[in-house]
């Protein structure tokens, strides 16, 4: 099953992508997992961003979820694990072909706090062929919390700025809630981030829902084959991809086929013929 599933997403890309503007995860099995904590705060955002800075109109969204412990958090994409446990459901009945996740789901889980006082990335099913982790240093987010004030929520809120790997960000932070987490890889501030977007609004993170939960929910970290790598080696991999994904395909050993626009024929290429925009969040 795996392996036809590796053939088909290399050729799915080639029909596919003159559609889009990035490549989408595919899916993992949720099944099997360790608790890390249990969580008695929910938090819901919505993520808008832009793919193509080129076409800053054309916005893609997400809904993310944020699990807050007694210990660890969790933030992950409530979109990617509905897609998960779809074609998993879908892949226990037999079937032979498992449907793409909707379009903007993120596949990253970040977890704080995890293991003591690190933060760990995992990114899933990615279109690299791979699960990837790596820890992360958010120690460097150095914010200046000023004195405007909005309500966000019912919950009165105040400004910070900061920037943070090449992006400047503004955030919205409320102590009615007083913990030291947010949306994202945010944090920091003297209270749970409410809503945060960098100064080009090309990435914007917004509370829609908190809950405290009477039932805590567990906290999971699933149980995968992860390849270890640094976060900016990850992202030169992506690079990759964006720049001329039949040659990263070609070098997994992965056949890409693209149509070609002359003849409407599909054939086996190289090369692809298409560069993709890549507007990755962190730019250094």
């Amino acid at each position: 099953m795996k392996k036809f599933l590796i053939i088909m997403i290399g050729i799915t890309m080639g029909l596919s992508l003159s559609a889009q503007y990035y490549f989408n995860p595919s899916y993992v099995n949720v099944d099997k997992y360790k608790v890390l904590d249990s969580a008695y705060l929910k938090i819901t955002y919505k993520l808008t961003f832009v793919k193509d800075t080129l076409k800053t109109q054309q916005t893609s969204n997400d809904m993310q979820v944020l699990l807050i412990g007694t210990k660890i958090s969790k933030y992950y994409s409530q979109d990617m694990l509905d897609h998960c446990k779809y074609a998993s459901d879908l892949e226990k009945k037999g079937a032979e072909g498992i449907p793409w996740p909707k379009e903007g789901v993120n596949s990253y889980e970040i977890f704080k706090n995890y293991p003591d006082g690190q933060t760990t990335v995992t990114d899933l099913a990615t279109p690299l062929q791979a699960n990837y982790i790596y820890e992360d240093d958010l120690k460097n987010i150095k914010w200046n919390i000023t004195k405007e004030k909005a309500t966000i929520l019912s919950y009165s809120c105040q400004k910070a700025t900061a920037k943070f790997r090449g992006r400047t960000y503004e955030a919205w932070f409320t102590t009615d809630i007083p913990v030291n987490n947010g949306p994202w890889k945010f944090g920091g501030l003297p209270g749970l981030i409410m809503r945060v977007s960098d100064s080009q609004k090309h990435f914007a993170f917004e509370c829609i829902g908190l809950e405290r939960l009477k039932k805590k929910e567990p906290i999971k970290y699933f149980s995968l084959d992860y390849t270890k790598i640094t976060r900016r080696n990850l992202d030169k991999l992506y690079r990759r991809l964006h720049d001329d994904y039949a040659a990263y395909n070609a070098s997994l050993g992965i056949t890409t086929r693209e149509v070609d626009p002359k003849t409407g024929k599909t054939m086996r290429v190289k090369n692809s013929a298409h560069k993709y925009p890549f507007n990755p969040i962190e730019r250094e």
